[in-house]
């Protein structure tokens, strides 16, 4: 090897080690800046893993809601759940920045929408559009499914100490207090076949709908549920649809990007002061054109059915898990160095193995 050469290779080295502590340093900033929006009381259940993501491998839907009510999307890999807060957030302010084409309207009279008739057949039918990349893996699913069942869990606002650097500081809570969290299965049909042809997973909290994932199994009937679950939520007082990460269909909707800071601090603002609002669960089917052109008053869709929406948490399937006001103590205490039986696991939570894949949201 010629000097010359020798001296090329040895620049090329230490270009690739300036890069590596600078993409170490990167990481080590993105890790310290998500860490911030961590409440001290999940700190011991949640860690900051990679860009936007923290991991946990702790599947509970107590703390499911708690990540839902702190700004969190949650979604997953094999055995490792992923709380995603986006850097910038998608979303729609209602009900001035929502647009529905005239195209889709015209499209929207041979459907019909339901809320919470078919969370199974949504969850397969979401499997079975993205395949590969579907985040909806077993453990996941089983946990949205318990929330589901649940019809409302009761997330607790823990009380923090005054001050601190937390990026959302000023929005720190002073007092205990309750937000009900609700996840849904939207539906939509062929009104003249009956087939479920499109439908999503949501959860509420406070005054925002956050869209979870969906799928379209026939022409237009996607647009269509997107643009009548949007003027559903016009209609029922919303005021914020969270659409997670930016994509161009959600642009035609009327979305806009904030920034993190900005969409928790409103998620802080409104999940206490107007943690009521909901989507009527068991719903009758409503014509989706009649959803759009808001034909439904908010007191007649609020008197549907709401069985499935309850004042506690009801037992899970599986680890026969029921919210009591002594769990709620513990979990209180969770904020010291205490941690709430139903939330106890063996092994903490380790990081899993990095995997680089394409996230929907």
């Amino acid at each position: 090897m010629t000097k010359p050469e020798k001296n090329l290779l040895r620049l090329k080295h230490r270009g690739s080690r300036a890069a590596s502590q600078s993409e170490k340093h990167q990481t080590a900033t993105e890790q310290a800046e998500l860490a911030a929006y961590i409440p001290p009381y999940l700190r011991q259940f949640v860690t900051p893993y990679h860009g936007e993501f923290c991991c946990t491998r702790i599947y509970h839907f107590r703390l499911l809601a708690q990540l839902m009510m702190e700004g969190f999307l949650p979604i997953a890999t094999r055995e490792v759940m992923l709380p995603k807060l986006h850097k910038e957030r998608c979303v729609i302010r209602l009900p001035d920045d929502l647009h529905i084409s005239k195209s889709v309207r015209k499209k929207a009279r041979k459907f019909t929408l339901t809320v919470d008739r078919e969370f199974d057949k949504v969850v397969e039918a979401c499997q079975r559009q993205h395949g590969s990349r579907c985040w909806l893996y077993p453990d996941l699913v089983q946990v949205f499914r318990e929330l589901h069942s649940a019809g409302s869990v009761r997330a607790m606002l823990i009380p923090t100490q005054q001050g601190g650097t937390a990026p959302n500081a000023r929005f720190q809570v002073t007092a205990r207090a309750e937000c009900p969290v609700r996840l849904y299965s939207i539906e939509v049909w062929d009104e003249a076949t009956g087939d479920l042809v499109a439908g999503e997973l949501g959860y509420t909290v406070g005054s925002i709908y956050t869209s979870l994932t969906g799928f379209s199994a026939q022409n237009n009937a996607g647009s269509v549920q997107l643009a009548a679950l949007g003027r559903l939520l016009c209609s029922l007082g919303f005021n914020m649809w969270d659409l997670g990460m930016d994509m161009e269909y959600k642009q035609s909707l009327g979305s806009r990007l904030i920034s993190r800071r900005e969409f928790v601090n409103h998620v802080h603002t409104v999940r206490a002061t107007k943690g009521h609002l909901m989507l009527p669960s068991n719903s009758p089917a409503w014509n989706c054109r009649e959803l759009i052109d808001q034909e439904l008053s908010k007191e007649t869709l609020l008197l549907q059915p709401t069985s499935l929406v309850t004042n506690n948490v009801v037992d899970s399937s599986n680890n026969n898990v029921q919210a009591t006001d002594s769990e709620k103590e513990r979990m209180e205490q969770a904020n010291g160095t205490h941690s709430p039986p139903a939330l106890e696991v063996q092994g903490g939570s380790p990081e899993p193995e990095r995997k680089k894949s394409k996230q929907r949201y």
